[in-house]
């Protein structure tokens, strides 16, 4: 005999809209010298590879203007 488990999800979790400025001192905190992106990025509940997304293209733009 085997015994199954299903797990049963009650509820969908909404995705987190970040304000532009919300996005630009997440990403200036994780530039400052001696800053760690995975700290920061978990001090703000967010995935570390958004983090880098963000810096990613933040750096871009700066880099057009």
């Amino acid at each position: 005999m085997t015994i199954s488990r299903a797990e049963v999800i009650t509820s969908v979790e909404r995705r987190r809209r970040w304000s532009q400025d919300e996005k630009e001192r997440l990403v200036a905190a994780s530039l400052e010298p001696g800053a760690n992106v995975s700290e920061v990025a978990r001090m703000a509940g967010l995935h570390v590879s958004q983090l880098f997304r963000w810096r990613k293209e933040l750096c871009k733009q700066v880099k057009r203007v």
